[in-house]
């Protein structure tokens, strides 16, 4: 057995030589480098070191996010490390309060012409045309940026670094895209699947050795929806929930199976005439009796040297449907006020200590490509710290096991409907080898 703290530093010492191989590409002024990171592993604290060298070696460098909080959160942080930087705002907004060293500009024309970090939305960098285009341009979330998208901010910046998660959510499109399926440049396809198929030689490709956020467990339940391997930087058996009273039933054996791993599932029985659509009460009922089942066993949850109380906050609840959250949100008492209830593509970026999640494919008997895409599920689950508790209608195994995926993919596409029924069948194996799934009656028996 490998002496505790080892493996962390090991792991440290490679993000140690990603960053400086990232520093040392911007510093020298190299023209591509793309950057794969599983779910929280420092992805932004990358971004953020790579552009403070690049101001420091006296370079212009401009930030691109997907939205506007991404944007604050840069500058929030940069702030908080004693680097000035320009919060590129949208008209109007100006007047809004900045942290400390950040200053508010609207106007590309005001936009300094030496030495300076400036933050904005992919979209507010892409309806500008500068006459002195920067050094530099780090794109922030990559993977949810559309190929047409990057092609906009073309005239940014002649030298760009592209960092993100290749396992979340592809970018919206809110357009029919079939007509470009089989396009070399597919305009709706995420930026940095394009310049890696066609600058792989040419381009740094770096990728981060593991996720800070993730439980050990949890980080090999994930990585088959991964291109690229990486651990978790926890110890195994270092985040738990501790509780401090027995909670009966189902509740219990969830809490009981949670003391041994990072994920659970837990079943509810299909109807016979087949499970509710989108809006399932009793599926909505059995998450948040979960939760409360959790709160009321007074837990403290213990991450390394930190053991705090687990409260209500602490706690988020997930579903794909707007309907189903509404649903969860009807069920939500005072006792459990600050639970935060949203959909997958809301959660990105954010984190919980507990997550309490509906799986994708509960009331789906007849998957399609859509459903089977698992950049929603592989966001679900990765949003915990210290434990996941999936529910779902008990068919779902069954679903898996009798579907056979169509390969209706465009010639020279891969097989996205084969590739996630296959990941959505080892990720719910796996807890069904690990004896980690519960099945409850109903969600009487939750409670």
């Amino acid at each position: 057995m490998r002496p505790r703290g080892t493996f962390r530093r090991q792991i440290d010492v490679k993000v140690a030589t990603v960053t400086d191989r990232l520093i040392r590409h911007v510093v020298d002024e190299e023209r591509l480098a793309v950057v794969q990171a599983p779910p929280g592993s420092g992805k932004t604290h990358l971004l953020l070191r790579a552009a403070k060298e690049a101001y420091r070696a006296r370079q212009r460098v401009s930030v691109a996010t997907q939205t506007r909080s991404q944007a604050d959160d840069i500058c929030r942080r940069f702030s908080e490390a004693g680097v000035p930087a320009i919060r590129f705002v949208a008209h109007g907004d100006t007047g809004a309060e900045q942290p400390p060293g950040i200053d508010a500009i609207a106007r590309h024309q005001d936009l300094p012409h030496g030495p300076c970090i400036a933050v904005g939305t992919t979209a507010k960098w892409g309806l500008i045309e500068l006459a002195d285009p920067f050094d530099v341009l780090f794109v922030e979330e990559a993977w949810q940026m559309a190929w047409a998208d990057f092609m906009l901010l073309g005239q940014v910046a002649g030298r760009f670094v592209l960092i993100g998660d290749p396992g979340q959510i592809a970018p919206v499109v809110s357009i029919d895209a079939s007509r470009w399926e089989t396009a070399p440049r597919a305009p709706h396809r995420p930026a940095p699947e394009l310049v890696l198929s066609e600058h792989r030689k040419s381009a740094l490709d770096l990728s981060l050795p593991a996720t800070r956020r993730l439980p050990a467990c949890t980080a090999g339940l994930i990585r088959p929806f991964y291109d690229f391997p990486f651990d978790a930087w926890a110890e195994p058996g270092e985040r738990l929930l501790v509780p401090l009273r027995r909670v009966a039933g189902v509740r219990g054996a969830v809490i009981e199976r949670l003391g041994r791993s990072s994920v659970v599932g837990v079943t509810l029985p299909t109807p016979e005439g087949g499970p509710p659509l989108e809006c399932d009460s009793e599926v909505a009922a059995t998450a948040v009796g979960i939760a409360r089942g959790i709160l009321e066993s007074q837990p403290d949850w213990v991450m390394g040297q930190a053991r705090r109380r687990l409260r209500p906050p602490d706690i988020g609840l997930c579903a794909t449907h707007h309907v189903m959250n509404a649903e969860m949100a009807l069920h939500l008492d005072r006792r459990l006020d600050g639970i935060n209830i949203d959909t997958p593509e809301r959660w990105q970026g954010l984190q919980r200590k507990v997550m309490i999640i509906v799986h994708p494919l509960s009331g789906v008997v007849q998957p399609s490509a859509f459903d089977l895409e698992t950049g929603r599920l592989c966001v679900m689950a990765s949003r915990h710290e210290i434990a996941l508790v999936v529910v779902t209608r008990n068919h779902l195994p069954e679903t898996l096991d009798s579907h056979m995926p169509a390969a209706e993919q465009a010639v020279g596409r891969p097989d996205v409907s084969g590739r996630g029924h296959h990941q959505n069948t080892v990720f719910w194996g796996a807890l069904v080898e690990r004896d980690q799934v519960v099945e409850a009656r109903g969600p009487e028996s939750v409670g």
